[in-house]
């Protein structure tokens, strides 16, 4: 039986990064796999408040985890658990200490795509900050990052409470999500306008729409924004600080074809996008905003039925507990004598 003991799970970002374990804990045991509180364990894993402080500057912050680590005794993993494909912060930290693995729950597809320098190293919001960062990365410290097996699909389980596909729905277009993020900085570094420049974009594309097409949008209390989700026809999801969001999910549970930046460099496990199947893309700029939303509006009643089907099928079929346990499972088998029960 191979025994792990979870590091300050409770603080931080260390909870939603470790959730999912919580709902499958019971099943790995099946597998060979079970938690300690106690000393005697055989991997330890650390969460990102204990390796990454984003309140300090870059480099004081790879100090800070490299600090930590120095005191960690043992074989220990590192989960990076924030929301986006950004290497920044973790990678610095896991290239220089003794970690086996660094887990994240989204990736870019290969090592060369981080090779782009990114503003915060993040993809999708282009170049020209001032802290631009790309990464050239060895094959061996390659193969030792690792996808968690999950992303924010997992962490509500509520989301497979799936709700009927409403076929009478009176409102074209939500446009339901917060604009303008306030002030905020990683690493001494401001980026709240990468956010609002996307999310703005999109608001001023929709403005001159707002005669041809029934929306709502702005921002409303959560259950009466899901009430104006199950009625509306169409969602439009923008990419926040990362690329998966809450939002992408409410979209499947309660019913709504979802529109949403194309998400083909995006990297995850379970992965339930698939453009013109399980969502309709749109460029990252909202250039063929108008254009998805007719060609959306005008086959409605096929694509309701397609789109919602689909999406929720491949959620259902990736997202299963055993298949997690699965995935934990052959993590382990290279490393030590799990056995399948």
């Amino acid at each position: 039986m191979i025994k792990i003991k979870i590091q300050n799970y409770a603080l931080g970002r260390n909870e939603p990064t470790f959730r999912p374990f919580a709902f499958i804990q019971n099943i790995l045991r099946d597998y060979s796999i079970e938690f300690t509180n106690s000393n005697d364990f055989d991997y330890l894993f650390i969460g990102m408040h204990d390796f990454i402080d984003k309140k300090k500057t870059l480099q004081d912050s790879i100090d800070y985890g490299l600090e930590n680590l120095s005191k960690v005794t043992g074989d220990y993993f590192l989960f990076e658990g924030s929301d986006s494909t950004s290497l920044m912060g973790g990678y610095e930290v896991f290239e220089k200490s003794n970690a086996i693995y660094l887990f994240k729950n989204q990736m870019l597809p290969s090592q060369d795509a981080y090779k782009v320098p990114y503003a915060h190293n993040k993809w999708f919001w282009g170049s020209g900050s001032d802290l631009d960062l790309s990464y050239d990365i060895s094959d061996d410290k390659w193969k030792r990052i690792k996808f968690t097996g999950w992303n924010v699909g997992q962490l509500v389980q509520d989301y497979r409470n799936f709700q009927p596909i409403k076929q009478n729905k009176t409102t074209d277009v939500c446009a339901i999500f917060q604009g303008k993020h306030n002030y905020n900085e990683d690493h001494k570094s401001q980026n709240n306008h990468f956010y609002t420049s996307h999310r703005n974009g999109l608001w001023n594309k929709l403005e001159p729409l707002k005669s041809k097409y029934s929306m709502i949008y702005d921002r409303l209390p959560f259950q009466e924004y899901i009430k104006n989700l199950m009625n509306s026809k169409i969602s439009l999801s923008p990419f926040g600080m990362g690329e998966i969001c809450f939002r992408d999910y409410e979209c499947m549970q309660y019913g709504t074809i979802m529109i949403k930046p194309n998400q083909d460099l995006v990297k995850t496990i379970p992965d339930i996008y698939e453009p013109g199947k399980t969502y309709i893309d749109v460029k990252y700029d909202w250039s063929d905003l108008e254009e998805k939303i007719d060609y959306i509006l005008t086959n409605f009643d096929e694509l309701n039925v397609e789109i919602n089907e689909n999406i929720r099928n491949k959620f259902i079929d990736g997202y299963d507990h055993n298949k997690l346990c699965l995935h934990w499972y052959n993590i382990f088998k290279n490393l030590s004598n799990v056995e399948e029960s």
